[in-house]
């Protein structure tokens, strides 16, 4: 007996459906995302934004507490820094402009999958390619640190981890 024409539209839309649901469930994040105010605590304890005469050559800049992102972590990489700084050395007004970075987040040593930026698309380009790389200091010294409580939430605020996703080869 010949299906109908209900039971084969059922049989090609079902799967069809499940098809697009399953790509409409791609998780979509901000990581990547540009810009982002680096930020450091202020005399008051709030947020200030850091500025670009703040930067050190060579060196990456990680902050926590960037409004503009979910995760709240903010990274300028040394290359980004490089090129800021050079900016500066043409125009120095540059100096005294806030440091922007890319959105960011805490990611696991050796971890392949999770720093691939979802944001605006930024995955299919090569350039804008990141990985999980170590920022800040290591675990020992971390652990070291927040052996007092005070200053592991001064330094640290909750994220203790040295690994962060990142463009650029990292290096502290």
């Amino acid at each position: 007996m010949a299906a109908s024409p209900r039971a084969r539209l059922l049989l090609i839309s079902i799967p069809l459906l499940a098809l697009l649901a399953l790509l409409g469930c791609q998780d979509s994040t901000d990581l990547g995302k540009t810009p982002c105010h680096l930020v450091k605590k202020g005399p008051d304890g709030g947020p200030v934004d850091v500025i670009v005469a703040e930067l050190s050559a060579q060196k990456d800049f990680l902050s926590f507490g960037a409004v503009e992102c979910e995760d709240l972590v903010c990274v300028l990489d040394k290359q980004g820094v490089s090129a800021i700084l050079g900016q500066a050395t043409s125009n120095p007004a540059v100096l005294s402009n806030p440091a922007l970075g890319y959105c960011s987040r805490a990611c696991a040593q050796g971890s392949s999958t999770t720093c691939t930026p979802q944001f605006d698309d930024q995955q299919n380009d090569p350039a804008l390619a990141m990985s999980c790389q170590q920022l800040v200091l290591d675990q020992a010294t971390i652990a070291e640190i927040c052996k007092d409580p005070a200053k592991c939430a001064a330094y640290f605020d909750n994220n203790r981890s040295p690994f962060f996703c990142a463009r650029g080869d990292g290096g502290v």
